[in-house]
């Protein structure tokens, strides 16, 4: 049976629950202060994170996991610069006294080789096969080697010594790889390509004298996001309220890491190696070491569902994605800024209460299938966000709803509360804000962010408002940007 693909959990978690999950993993000083399973931010990303929306780099991690280890010597010199030789042995698991050949180079798809103090790329066109690569934090200056990868799909160039000037070199490689559809990421404020603004999800419900305007967001994101649509940005401007899901602004992180610590935890009598193999649980504990998550006495006293959240924050990082520039935490922070009220629909508790639906034996599963699908989740996260950007609603609303000939009752129960529920109660509450009720103000026009699912398909928001007679225009992206059209831009 078909529990939920990896598919449908990086669906979910982008576009629906992932907003507190991902602030409680890159949330600051909840790994120390509260439990062994949440990380401080500030020094993770000086190991692997860049920021988080874009696409994709995702993999095994087995460069990324190994620190920044000294290079080894081998029989025949294939690359011009040993550390990033040694990143390639650590991905194809070879050692240093074993020469590489051209079987090796060719089963190299992903390379985690970032902060390794490389120099030279030279060499790196023998990987023929090579999709994705990170390799930010370094000290290369010459790009040209990556423009022999016939296959490679995206790279992460930040926080290298790079002349990107317009006209130099680099800068050339840069425009090169994006004509060709490789995606970049990249400093933003050093490097500008010329793209369309992101268009998102975006409506506009007008009565009486009361305007909402409803922005579906991506919970992670990068700088590739950014600009927005000016329909998008003028709405912000003119709002006097903005609400958000959670709140961030007025939580207290030290509480929700406590709350994620007593939510996660399966009872003493209980443990993961119940409901997951052994061979899964190691594989597990090696994913998650960058989390320091690879004791195994605590992992086995976590749930798998928090433990599946987990790895789908862990690649959306190792991919360069990050909540601080998902669309929610941008318009908190301006919104904290430019000191606007913020309004929270829902709780800490109520998002964390939504795993109660689901059996622990479907946890399980779910976490199996996740750790099975985990070095795919690249090309679904470059999809997904690609989608967001060109503002394409239709394409969103199809991932809505899940087959029911699919899925075990509990796990339909969960994803009904996950959206169909809460979209009702946010749905009553954008009402309140509509009709100027519980004490609302007449005339005010309110700037609302929810996860973009929550905003498309039957019994969303935007559906029930309509079913209610509310008239709901879409803004910004209508219609869709077309590739086509942003590749004449380019």
């Amino acid at each position: 049976m078909i529990v939920c693909g990896e598919s449908e959990n990086i669906r979910i978690g982008l576009f629906s629950s992932f907003t507190l999950f991902s602030k409680m993993v890159y949330g600051r000083d909840l790994c120390v202060k509260i439990t062994k399973f949440y990380i401080d931010s500030e020094p993770f990303r000086g190991m692997t994170m860049k920021y988080l929306l874009g696409v994709v780099l995702l993999g095994l991690m087995s460069a990324g996991l190994s620190g920044c280890s000294e290079p080894t010597e081998s029989k025949e010199k294939v690359f011009e610069d040993g550390n990033l030789e040694s990143a390639v042995r650590e991905t194809v698991g070879i050692e240093g006294d074993t020469e590489l050949d051209e079987e090796h180079l060719a089963i190299v798809e992903t390379l985690h080789a970032f902060e390794r103090n490389i120099e030279s790329l030279e060499g790196i066109e023998q990987l023929e096969n090579l999709e994705e690569l990170v390799i930010f934090g370094n000290e290369i200056e010459d790009l040209s080697p990556l423009l022999s990868l016939e296959n490679l799909e995206s790279v992460d160039i930040e926080n290298n010594p790079l002349d990107l000037s317009v006209g130099s070199d680099a800068y050339r490689v840069v425009r090169t790889l994006t004509e060709n559809d490789v995606f970049i990421y990249i400093d933003e404020e050093r490097f500008t390509l010329d793209m369309e603004p992101s268009r998102g999800v975006f409506y506009e419900v007008e009565h009486g004298e009361n305007t909402v305007y409803l922005l579906g967001s991506i919970h992670v994101g990068s700088e590739e996001l950014y600009p927005l649509h000016d329909d998008i940005e003028r709405a912000y401007e003119s709002s006097d309220v903005t609400a958000f899901e959670i709140d961030f602004s007025s939580v207290d992180e030290n509480e929700i890491g406590i709350l994620a610590a007593q939510a996660g935890m399966l009872d003493q009598d209980e443990s993961l190696e119940d409901y997951i193999s052994e061979d899964e649980f190691k594989r597990l504990a090696f994913l998650l070491s960058p989390l320091g998550l690879n004791d195994p006495d605590v992992l086995s006293q976590m749930k798998p569902y928090f433990l599946q959240e987990a790895l789908v924050a862990l690649a959306s990082m190792t991919a360069g994605y990050s909540p601080e520039l998902g669309i929610d935490m941008h318009f908190i922070d301006r919104a904290e800024a430019d000191e606007k009220e913020i309004i929270g629909l829902e709780t800490v508790e109520d998002q964390l209460a939504l795993a109660d639906h689901l059996s622990l034996e479907t946890q399980g599963m779910i976490l199996s299938e996740t750790l099975e699908e985990y070095d795919e989740l690249g090309d679904e996260l470059l999809e997904l966000m690609s989608m967001w950007r060109m503002g394409d609603a239709e394409g969103i609303t199809e991932l809505r709803q899940p087959d029911a000939d699919d899925y075990p009752e509990d796990y339909l129960a969960y994803y009904e509360a996950l959206s169909d529920e809460r979209d009702a109660a946010m749905a009553e509450k954008i009402e309140e804000f509509l009709n100027a009720e519980e004490g609302y103000n007449e005339g005010d026009t309110y700037f609302v962010v929810v996860g973009a699912l929550h905003l498309v398909g039957e019994n969303s928001i935007v559906d029930l408002l309509e079913t209610r007679g509310y008239d709901v225009q879409q803004r910004a992206n209508h219609p869709p940007l077309e590739t086509d059209d942003m590749d004449e831009d380019e």
